[in-house]
């Protein structure tokens, strides 16, 4: 936690700079789509292509672009995931395994503008503070994700994107993985 405030106070830093030198950017957004378990909760002994990803969630949130440096934004958000229960059979046994109940909230840092012209593309990486619990564990550790983004329309002050996205929660020797596909409506404040 303290490395992601210490990480968000630099981006601020940086940004509070650059905004000397021409006009800040801020716009507000929110999201909205879909998030899939990779490789979680499975046995090596009966492990098969099928059983790779887990139920498909939903997630949604809030973003705040801040475009401050001419080649990075910097992306504060808040998101929410709910993932599926799922049936798994045990010597003869089914049991269902609660899905998670996710909270996470951090920077992204994206290459370019996620707002502007047609059809444009960026690439973006972020750190967060991610909560997952479910029945019996929880887990609160830092999170790293990265992907790719996909401007689709953009007028003055409204534009239209979707990104796809690879995240991770790390929790000790290993880590809780998730891809996602969001789409999502962005609002500009400020030039």
């Amino acid at each position: 936690m303290k490395r992601l405030l210490m990480l968000t106070l630099f981006a601020l830093l940086l940004a509070g700079g650059a905004a000397q030198a021409g006009p800040v950017g801020v716009s507000v957004g929110a999201f909205a789509g879909l998030s899939v378990p990779v490789l979680q909760d499975v046995s090596t002994s009966s492990f098969s292509p099928g059983k790779a990803f887990g139920g498909t969630g939903s997630a949604f949130g809030l973003r705040v672009p801040v475009h401050a440096i001419s080649l990075i934004t910097f992306e504060p958000y808040y998101a929410k995931s709910k993932y599926k229960d799922r049936q798994e059979t045990f010597g003869g046994i089914t049991y269902t395994r609660d899905g998670f109940d996710g909270k996470s909230y951090g920077v992204n840092f994206i290459l370019g503008k996620p707002e502007g012209g047609l059809l444009h593309m960026y690439p973006y990486f972020g750190i967060s503070k991610t909560k997952l619990t479910r029945t019996g564990e929880e887990i609160s550790k830092a999170g790293y994700n990265f992907g790719l983004g996909m401007g689709v329309f953009s007028s003055q002050k409204v534009s239209v994107g979707a990104r796809g996205e690879f995240s991770m929660v790390a929790t000790g020797d290993t880590s809780r993985k998730f891809l996602g596909a969001t789409a999502g409506v962005t609002y500009r404040l400020r030039p």
